[in-house]
């Protein structure tokens, strides 16, 4: 099952910040990890005939490192920097010009965890999707293979391509964010955003169309006689001041349960008052894994209420896949998928679009 699930008071960290200074064993030393992802398949599609083999890649570089005080206190950085500049319309975390991803700081102990920086939201980070081996279908890759000409709804963090939601698809926002430690399998977390900016030290205005965002998440983690259960729920809401403008809200759950090497789920995601990036999405699936063998069969769909102009969108998506583990973080796949895109614009302003891809690829984690 897939697991983003994090374990700290802002209260309890400051206090440390003004305690007496404690010395640390050694300074911040930072390691390097990542992942990298290469792909080769075919890609068949009704718009502008791409229908044609192609080379895809992903990658990060991750820096990170962290100390502990005497007390038990650790403090540690992560930056993660980009290796692919470009994606595709609902393609995964890759972020245009933007060669810095994530970039924050950290302070954990036995109060749990704060975050502070560039970093998703605790209701993101709490979430969980259907289990899938492949190229991945709920903020996947599958917009590589065949587009989704939608003009609007964000895909990647939006309804139209993803359960996982950012709130008005304000992703990687400046933030401060705190999680609890975990008890009897239940975690919390709360992030507070002062505006919808990434690394800007303006300060906000009251006026914006996003500011004072709240994300609350909690979770459950636990194994009973052989099964694994994990469950989320969680909640957003911001401020939208503009003439007119409504406070965007977003909603999420999921639940999974593996038992014998398979595993169960499906998660859901709503995000309102948002204009045309109101809508909903959910999925599910099944994945059956032993020994280094891994297979899944996965559905998504997701809908936009699109601007006036384009009118509402759909995205329907189902991928069966294959995993075979060659060694530590050395992993082959195989995907075949499907993409129905339904747009009700008419005439020649109608991206409507379906196709399948059929890709083999390296994944690779350090």
């Amino acid at each position: 099952m897939r697991n983003r699930l994090l374990g700290c008071s802002a209260l309890v960290a400051a206090g440390v910040l003004v305690a007496p200074a404690v010395q640390a064993e050694e300074p911040i030393q930072l390691g390097v990890g990542g992942f990298m992802e290469q792909y080769f398949g075919y890609g068949s599609s009704d718009i502008d005939d791409r229908d044609h083999f192609d080379q895809k890649s992903d990658s990060e570089i991750i820096f990170s490192g962290s100390t502990t005080l005497d007390n038990g206190i650790q403090f540690g950085v992560n930056v993660q920097l980009e290796g692919n500049s470009a994606f595709g319309s609902t393609g995964g975390d890759r972020t245009g010009g933007d060669t810095i991803d994530e970039s924050y700081a950290f302070i954990e102990g036995d109060f749990g965890r704060v975050l502070l920086g560039s970093e998703n939201s605790a209701g993101y980070l709490m979430s969980m999707e259907a289990p899938n081996v492949g190229i991945g279908i709920n903020s996947g890759d599958q917009g590589d293979w065949v587009p989704v000409e939608s003009d609007a709804n964000l895909a990647a963090r939006g309804t139209l391509g993803a359960t996982t939601l950012e709130n008005a698809a304000v992703n990687d926002a400046n933030r401060l964010t705190y999680f609890t430690p975990r008890f009897s399998g239940f975690q919390g977390g709360i992030s507070y955003t002062p505006d919808a900016e990434e690394d800007d030290n303006d300060q906000p205005s009251e006026n914006a169309e996003f500011h004072d965002g709240i994300d609350v998440g909690i979770n459950f983690v636990e194994s009973f006689g052989g099964f694994d259960v994990e469950a989320f729920g969680r909640y957003g809401i911001a401020s939208n001041d503009t003439a007119g403008g409504d406070d965007p809200e977003v909603f999420g759950a999921g639940f999974a349960v593996g038992y014998a090497g398979f595993t169960v789920g499906g998660s859901y995601g709503q995000q309102d008052e948002a204009g045309e990036n109101e809508g909903q999405a959910w999925d599910a699936g099944v994945s059956y894994e032993t020994g280094p063998w891994g297979v899944s069969l996965s559905y998504f769909y997701g809908e936009a209420e699109g601007s006036t102009a384009s009118g509402d969108e759909e995205l329907q998506t189902i991928e069966a896949a294959a995993s075979y583990a060659l060694g530590p973080g050395i992993k082959m796949i195989g995907s075949v998928g499907y993409n129905d895109f339904e747009d009700d614009e008419s005439g020649a302003a109608d991206d409507s679009n379906d196709g399948y891809w059929v890709v083999t690829g390296i994944k690779l984690s350090f």
